[in-house]
């Protein structure tokens, strides 16, 4: 259902920003990215703390529960008014803020699904939390569709991902409560508990609003430096990118369960980290090759957009996918050392990687315009993917079977060399695509990668 849902979702995106425009795309893209770089206060590290500690002490009682339900309720309630103080102090005009408003609002009830969804990933429960995952993006789809016949606006866009997140929530917190009984979703007032809670939480907490700045603050520094237009054209091509790692980011919240669950068992835990490898670096190589030779075919439904617009966001796209490139291979130790106890480490790595993203993005936006950002985005993933592979090997943190990331190389390159070919002979998209879609799946087989996953 994630395979389907979402890039439909993706494609109707795109058809938004033909319609309203780069300009009215660009300043939601500037919101929604604002809103994000403070979304740590709508969940404290809540979300994955509980994720990893239910995963691996079962038996918690509702009570607990119900305590974390409560702290999520009363950030859910006071981040849309936050985000109204940080979009008057940016300087946003009250219509601009009204937006920001909205979409702070569709955020707060985003984070009690993910609070229902961390539940449900704690105790194994994926299937439910798959549905969970595309329960937003199927309601989004229909929304839209009906928006186009309307006469879809940037305004009643955004009141739509409100009611949509809305109703996504209260659909699943029905299975939530037959699952783990009503009391865990009653209200308690408890100050104490809830300071027991930040103090349990922040080094995720920490992840959170460093993530969320590593990933969104190009969008913001781009609206404020090159304009609305610039921020419409680096969304148009960012969102690829972003729609691509949600493959990861729905695959790896699993593999974090599992991580959490087998810490103390080596053996199982080495087969999962070769299993995540795997799952998670194939597809990533495969679309990133393809995005280098033919990245201009994903803009088709930007048909109001100009040749040299095309041309900009194609450029920047194919800078972007050199960052999921390094993502094939390294995003998994990531969500490992998250999982087992090297939380601290990466806030520390990510804080670099931040310093390293936002000094180049001064120096490189006036110069190269869009794709500044993209080349920023490469070297600063470069630095913190580098970082997870330093500390698994320094501190042994968990054993690695090299020859699983030996074989991923030698894929990559037979990806890159068919690609190449392809494009150089002057193939059609979906016939290179194929045809390199075979040898993948041939080469795979031929390296007994598929073994390391029926092991597990």
């Amino acid at each position: 259902m994630n395979l389907t849902i979402k890039p439909i979702n993706l494609l109707l995106e795109n058809s938004v920003q033909n319609s309203i425009g780069h300009e009215q795309y660009g300043l939601f893209a500037a919101l929604n990215a604002l809103a994000f770089l403070f979304i740590v206060l709508l969940d404290l590290g809540v979300n994955q703390f509980l994720t990893k500690k239910f995963a691996a002490e079962t038996g918690y009682a509702p009570d607990a529960f119900s305590t974390y339900f409560s702290f999520k309720f009363v950030l859910a309630a006071i981040y849309p008014f936050f985000m109204v103080a940080v979009g008057y102090l940016i300087g946003y005009h009250t219509d601009e803020i009204i937006l920001l408003f909205l979409i702070s609002l569709s955020y707060s009830f985003y984070q009690l699904l993910m609070y229902i969804r961390a539940k449900f990933q704690a105790s194994q429960r994926f299937t439910i939390d798959s549905l969970a995952s595309v329960s937003d993006k199927t309601f989004l789809i229909i929304g839209t569709l009906i928006l186009f016949t309307w006469g879809i606006t940037l305004s009643n866009y955004i009141e739509l991902r409100v009611v949509v997140m809305l109703l996504s929530l209260l659909v699943f917190v029905i299975p939530a409560i037959k699952l783990y009984t009503p009391e865990s979703f009653s209200f308690q007032w408890n100050l104490r508990a809830w300071k027991d809670i930040v103090k349990q939480t922040y080094p995720f907490a920490l992840i959170t609003v460093l993530f969320s700045l590593h990933d969104k603050i190009d969008q913001v520094m781009i609206e404020r430096m090159l304009g609305e237009h610039a921020s419409g054209l680096y969304a148009g091509a960012y969102r690829w990118m972003d729609a691509f790692m949600m493959f990861l980011w729905i695959i790896l919240p699993m593999f974090f369960a599992r991580f959490a669950f087998f810490k103390n068992n080596p053996a199982d835990l080495s087969k999962i980290i070769s299993m995540s490898q795997i799952v998670s670096g194939i597809p990533m190589i495969f679309i990133s090759c393809f995005v280098w030779f033919y990245g201009e075919q994903l803009f088709f439904l930007l048909g109001n957009s100009t040749p040299a617009e095309i041309a900009e966001m194609t450029s920047c796209l194919k800078i972007l996918f050199g960052a999921v490139f390094i993502h094939a291979f390294f995003a998994a130790f990531g969500t490992l050392l998250s999982a087992t106890g090297g939380e601290y480490f990466i806030n520390k790595m990510l804080i670099g990687s931040i310093v390293i993203n936002v000094v180049l993005n001064v120096i490189l936006l006036p110069w190269l315009g869009i794709s500044g950002a993209a080349v920023a985005t490469v070297i600063s993933n470069i630095f913190i993917s580098g970082s997870y592979v330093y500390f698994i090997l320094r501190h042994k943190h968990a054993a690695l079977d090299y020859s699983i990331t030996v074989k991923l190389l030698l894929l990559a390159a037979i990806t890159l060399v068919s690609f190449y070919t392809a494009h150089h002979f002057e193939l059609v998209w979906w016939l290179a695509s194929t045809t390199t879609g075979i040898l993948v799946l041939f080469f795979s087989l031929a390296l007994n990668l598929h073994k390391s996953i029926h092991t597990f």
